[in-house]
C-alpha cells in the first residue's frame, strides 16, 4: 500500500442556485493508497455524498485538484470523465440500480459493453462474477426474481466485470436487514483482503467497523482520519 491512487488537494465545491451560494466542501485533501478499505462517515449534510460524487467522477470540484492515478482529473470533459469511471472505476449503490428487465447476467454485462468487450467476453466474465458471489445457477433470472442481499452481489459483480482500481460503494447495506448486510460487509472485507481499493460512504457502523481507516466529514471539512487499531472507537458516529 505505497502507491498514492487517489489524491485531492484542497478540493472545494460550491453549488449556486440563484443568489443562494452554498459551500458543501471546503478545502479537502485527503490520499488514498493501492489497497485500502476507507470509510467515509459522517452526519447529514455533512458533505460526504458530495465528495463521493467527485472521488467517483460524478461530479467535478470547484477549487483544487483531483488525481486519479496519477492523473489530474478535475479538468476532463464529460465524454472523458465517463471513460474513465468505466474503466477504473465500479459503484455499488444503496438502491442496487439494476435494469429489472434484463437477466442478471446482462446487468453485470452493462459496463463490458461501454468498454467494448465481445458478447463472449461479456457472457463469460459475468458467469465468473456471478459464481464467485454465490448466484452462478440463478445467472438467467431477472433482478425482481432475488432477494436484496442478491440483488446487491449482482450489483457487486457490475462493479467487478470491468476490474477497476477502485470500489466506490454508497450505503451498501441501506436497505438490506442486519443479516444480509453483515454478508455484504464481509464481501467487501473479502475484496480488501484481495488487494482491492474499497470506498464506502455509511451510516453502518459495522461496515466501518471493517474499514482499515475511517474518514470523518462534517460540514463540508474533514473532521478527523483515524487508521487501523483506533478505528473500532471511531465508528460510532451519528
Amino acid at each position: 500500500m505505497t502507491a498514492a491512487l487517489i489524491r485531492l488537494s484542497g478540493v472545494g465545491k460550491i453549488y449556486q442556485t440563484g443568489k443562494v451560494r452554498f459551500e458543501a466542501l471546503k478545502g479537502i485533501d485527503l490520499t488514498i493508497a493501492q489497497g485500502e478499505f476507507v470509510a467515509i462517515v459522517g452526519p447529514s449534510g455533512s458533505g460526504k455524498s458530495t465528495l463521493l460524487n467527485i472521488l467517483g467522477l460524478l461530479d467535478t470540484p470547484t477549487s483544487g485538484t483531483y488525481h486519479l492515478a496519477g492523473d489530474e482529473v478535475s479538468g476532463l470533459n464529460d465524454t472523458e470523465l465517463a471513460a474513465l469511471r468505466n474503466h477504473r472505476l465500479g459503484f455499488v449503490f444503496q438502491s442496487f440500480n439494476l435494469l429489472p428487465r434484463y437477466s442478471i447476467a446482462d446487468n453485470v454485462a452493462l459496463p463490458m459493453i461501454y468498454a467494448g468487450k465481445s458478447g463472449k467476453e461479456r457472457r463469460a466474465r459475468a458467469a465468473e462474477l456471478l459464481a464467485q458471489l454465490g448466484l452462478g445457477s440463478k445467472i438467467d433470472n431477472l433482478p425482481t426474481e432475488l432477494s436484496g442481499g442478491q440483488q446487491q452481489r449482482v450489483a457487486l459483480a457490475r462493479a467487478l466485470a470491468n476490474n477497476p482500481d477502485v470500489i466506490i460503494a454508497d450505503e451498501p447495506t441501506g436497505n438490506l436487514d442486519s443479516h444480509t448486510g453483515s454478508e455484504i460487509i464481509e464481501l467487501f472485507g473479502q475484496l480488501h483482503d484481495q488487494g482491492r481499493t474499497m470506498v464506502v460512504v455509511t451510516h453502518d457502523p459495522r461496515v466501518a467497523e471493517h474499514a482499515k481507516r475511517v474518514v470523518t466529514i462534517q460540514d463540508g471539512m474533514l473532521l478527523s482520519d483515524v487508521r487501523d487499531a483506533d478505528v473500532a472507537g471511531a465508528a460510532v458516529l451519528p
